[in-house]
């Protein structure tokens, strides 16, 4: 074995034992909740691909490393999928959230019968990694301005950084399967990077394992008074106050201009509306008291023939959809819907 071989293999395999490491770390917090899972399986996924990219593992393994390898092309899908559950509170699986595995296991698998077919399977698969990764950072960079959880926050800012080097590596690795000849130095850097990438996610996740689990909001006129000071209750009696003079109803509030209002500094505002109040998502916070209003203003005779979308520019929202959806979520009704039967029932 030469030294860039020797390096390699230890550079992956240490990353192989930190993806291991982070499967137990993430699976610690009870009750296990679907975005652990996914975790989980993006973890496993991970430590499953450094280990069998190595020519070694590939002539060990046989026949096996179709089956085996298969899970480790998954894992950028598996990744996108913990991305999506971990910044949203409410996630539910929906089927087209499959349609990238599916992709991705098509396009690895049609090369077993048609090896012919790889240098365009692998055009596929680096394709849809480049946009699964994409979109990760896209979601990552939008929730960091909205999320009170501060832990989720850092790991949302080190992803904005680590995911562009986690695409690198996929893409080396494919790229270098593909290829004939690999270069020692490009070997050298993937190897390199593998590492450094699994280095980094065990820090975060360390940090986030424990926000996994999300608490409940309480009753935004009832104060926590568990952990809170007496600075604390006043700054959140104010926010209160604020809120009923009708603060939420401002277009595109954000929670700079929130703190700005009641004077104090916004991280001291994420934390109190987090800690004291329980909500882990400045827009779920807005939401509440906007859809609370609706339901108000929905509920009196006057409003019968007024427009709903109206109603929804009113309370701040900049289109109808988003409006029709916040509403369906905490009614289980459309406004016109929840109109009608109010109304008759009154």
């Amino acid at each position: 074995m030469s030294l860039i071989e020797l390096y390699e293999a230890s550079m992956r395999g240490g990353a192989a034992a930190i993806s291991l490491t982070l499967i137990i770390q993430i699976l610690a917090p009870r009750p296990i909740r679907l975005v652990a899972v996914f975790g989980a399986l993006f973890f496993l996924g991970a430590g499953i691909y450094c280990i069998v990219a190595l020519p070694l593992m590939v002539q060990v393994l046989g026949g096996y490393v179709v089956p085996i390898k298969l899970w480790g092309v998954l894992s950028p899908a598996f990744f996108w999928l913990f991305i999506q559950a971990l910044h949203n509170d409410d996630f539910k699986l929906k089927w087209w959230m499959t349609i990238p595995l599916v992709i991705i296991a098509a396009t690895y698998l049609i090369c077993v019968p048609f090896p012919k077919l790889i240098n365009a399977s692998k055009v596929v698969q680096v394709s849809m990694v480049a946009i699964l990764m994409g979109h990760s950072i896209y979601v990552v960079r939008c929730c960091i301005a909205d999320d009170l959880v501060a832990s989720r926050r850092h790991f949302s800012r080190t992803m904005a950084v680590l995911v562009p080097l986690m695409a690198a590596a996929i893409m080396g690795i494919e790229i270098l399967e593909a290829i004939e000849t690999q270069h020692p130095l490009a070997r050298f850097v993937v190897a390199t990077l593998a590492l450094a990438v699994a280095m980094t996610l065990m820090t975060s996740i360390s940090s986030i394992r424990k926000s996994l689990l999300p608490i409940p909001p309480q009753n935004k006129t009832q104060i926590q008074d568990e952990g809170l000071n007496a600075a604390d209750r006043i700054d959140l009696g104010r926010l209160r106050d604020l809120m009923e003079e009708g603060a939420y109803l401002n277009a595109g509030l954000s929670i700079g201009e929130l703190a700005g209002q009641i004077n104090v500094p916004e991280h001291r505002l994420r934390k109190l509306i987090n800690s004291g109040l329980g909500y882990r998502n400045f827009a779920a916070f807005l939401n509440d008291h906007r859809i609370d209003e609706a339901k108000r203003r929905l509920a009196r005779p006057t409003f019968a023939r007024e427009q709903i979308t109206n109603l929804a520019f009113d309370l701040g929202y900049a289109s109808l959809a988003p409006f029709n959806r916040a509403f369906k979520e905490r009614t289980g009704k459309s406004p016109t819907e929840y109109r009608e039967e109010t109304l008759k029932s009154a």
